[in-house]
């Protein structure tokens, strides 16, 4: 559910709490993490159940058109959308199976946002192409769904700004989720097959905490590491995300046999382009790439695993 690239942003991000935070206790920050790692996957049911809701606030506005002395025909037609998407109230149904604990924000309680959300929807293409049909079939409902989280997620800002009031994480996990959604309305069968994502993978979530627990427990270690092969070593002059993603690509370096020290190179210096300042990339890829030739030569660097040793 979660990518690796995912786990290591929560985990730079739980570094950087515990770092800049007043209580020093790494275990209340590691505890957080793993939380964090888990409530993504709430929030995924949670944008499973929005189209349900969305229906409900519809029909709420269809209602009240309804009882106007002229009311508007097409209008209401239009706030009909997805009154035959039966595959909208499957998803829900199969939400009510699963508890969320850790995201418990309810789309009822959003009421408020509706109106700006819809009037973004209701002037896009595809969903005038939608009304066309009275009783669409399952692909075109599937696609249509599709389509639909597609818009909202990339485009919708009224929904953008929603979800980031109530989750604080969603500029990090948008696209994930997308991906997820994507992956569970394309796995959707006409004979009411709905597999749902699983949560997190036991092996990231471990992976997660081992990098939280190695940088923390070798941090003044790693600093040290960085001074030999850095001219002018002055770990206060270094943007604080930097030195952590040093960090953590050392832990990775030494710690996960199974992962190639490429790999970690190349995730974080993707993690402080989009996080940190312009020339990040550039430096943190000059002191790496020193790290792994001196950690190489000493026999530190011990990969497992054909083709994963660098040459």
């Amino acid at each position: 559910m979660i990518s690796r690239r995912l786990v290591r942003i929560k985990t730079l991000q739980a570094l950087y709490s515990w770092q800049q935070g007043e209580d020093k206790r790494p275990g209340i920050y590691r505890a957080e993490l793993q939380k964090t790692l888990h409530r993504t996957y709430d929030v995924y049911l949670f944008l499973l159940e929005l189209s349900h809701y969305l229906n409900e606030y519809l029909i709420s506005e269809q209602e009240a058109e309804k009882s106007k002395y002229y009311p508007d025909k097409n209008r209401i037609r239009t706030l009909g959308l997805l009154n035959h998407c039966e595959l909208s109230r499957a998803l829900f149904d199969k939400t009510l199976n699963k508890k969320r604990s850790l995201f418990q924000v309810s789309w009822p309680n959003l009421g408020e946002s509706f109106p700006s959300i819809v009037q973004g929807i209701f002037e896009q293409d595809f969903v005038s192409d939608f009304l066309i049909f009275d009783n669409p079939n399952f692909a075109q409902q599937k696609e249509f769904l599709i389509t639909l989280y597609n818009y909202l997620i990339a485009e919708n800002e009224s929904f953008f700004q929603t979800m980031e009031d109530v989750y604080a994480c969603w500029q990090d996990d948008e696209e994930s989720l997308l991906r997820e959604l994507h992956k569970t309305l394309e796995s959707c069968r006409e004979t009411g097959e709905i597999p749902l994502a699983q949560p997190i993978q036991e092996e990231d979530e471990l992976m997660a905490l081992q990098l939280f627990d190695l940088v923390v427990e070798n941090s003044e270690a790693y600093e040290k590491r960085v001074s030999e092969v850095t001219d002018n070593w002055d770990p206060g002059r270094i943007a604080i995300l930097d030195l952590l993603c040093i960090k953590l690509a050392l832990a990775e370096f030494k710690g996960f046999s199974h992962i190639p020290v490429k790999v970690s190179i190349n995730e974080y210096l993707d993690i402080v382009k989009e996080y940190s300042t312009p020339g990040s990339s550039r430096f943190l890829n000059g002191v790496l790439d020193r790290l792994r030739i001196s950690m190489e030569k000493s026999g530190e660097i011990l990969k497992s695993g054909r083709g994963l040793r660098e040459k």
